[in-house]
């Protein structure tokens, strides 16, 4: 019976990173911002998707110390739209064209589902759409085009005031917001108050970590209690930050 830990690691360096896990029996590990990229010229295999998204964010080290690295951002991506509908020839919106977006993308593609591309700034969005094959979309055409899911996968709404598009721009029986914090995003209200099934981004993010112990451990995640953990955990954040804004605004007076 092994024991496990999963420990946060402030790297101020990537070095730093690599040269702790070279001499420390650690067994695997998670990347986050702003390393994905960077880690994969480090690697000694990744698999084909990751190497298509160009970002990895799981990496298991092996007995005789290789790496190999993951992307579990499409599993975040795939398996929760997975659970409600049939992905093959499903028409599917990704808003956004970074590295959460490009793993809706091509995690979606591989699924068989058609995929079109908006990003505010256009030449990046047909980039990654030429890469993936994928399409893109002006603007203007958003009002009067129908989808069966819109993918958020912009920063946009972090802020809790500001959404990417407006209400006559979102049609789709589905929105699947990335952005878990807050739980409540503008984009959501939007979509909600138009009758839309909403998948939050505390989905994603249990389902890519789910998937990180499936590939760290080879046994299925409790992914129940991620859930109760992380909705607990966005609750106490928001809650925190509402307290923060009262107490900001009795010194301002």
């Amino acid at each position: 019976n092994h024991h496990g830990v999963y420990l946060p690691l402030h790297a101020k360096k990537l070095d730093d990173l690599l040269r702790c896990v070279r001499e420390l029996p650690i067994h695997g590990f998670s990347v986050t911002m702003p390393y994905k990229q960077e880690i994969i010229q480090h690697l000694d295999r990744t698999d084909e998707l990751t190497t298509k998204i160009g970002a990895c964010n799981t990496v298991i080290r092996s007995a005789e110390g290789k790496l190999f690295g993951f992307n579990t951002d499409v599993a975040g991506v795939v398996r929760p739209l997975e659970d409600r509908i049939e992905l093959r020839d499903a028409r599917i919106l990704v808003l956004g064209a970074g590295g959460a977006a490009r793993a809706a993308v091509f995690g979606l593609k591989a699924r068989g589902a058609h995929v079109t591309i908006y990003n505010r700034t256009a030449p990046t969005a047909q980039k990654l759409a030429r890469q993936a094959d994928a399409k893109t979309i002006a603007r203007a055409a958003l009002a009067k085009t129908q989808f069966d899911v819109v993918v958020h996968a912009t920063p946009v709404g972090m802020d809790g005031k500001s959404a990417l598009l407006d209400e006559k721009e979102l049609n789709a029986k589905y929105l699947f917001e990335m952005v878990y914090t807050p739980a409540e995003t503008p984009l959501v209200q939007i979509a909600r108050k138009k009758g839309m099934h909403v998948i939050l981004g505390s989905d994603m993010f249990v389902h890519q970590g789910a998937r990180q112990f499936e590939i760290w451990t080879g046994k299925p995640a409790p992914i129940e209690e991620m859930l109760r953990i992380v909705l607990f955990a966005v609750g106490l954040r928001e809650k925190d930050a509402a307290e923060a804004r009262a107490a900001s605004k009795r010194k301002s007076r």
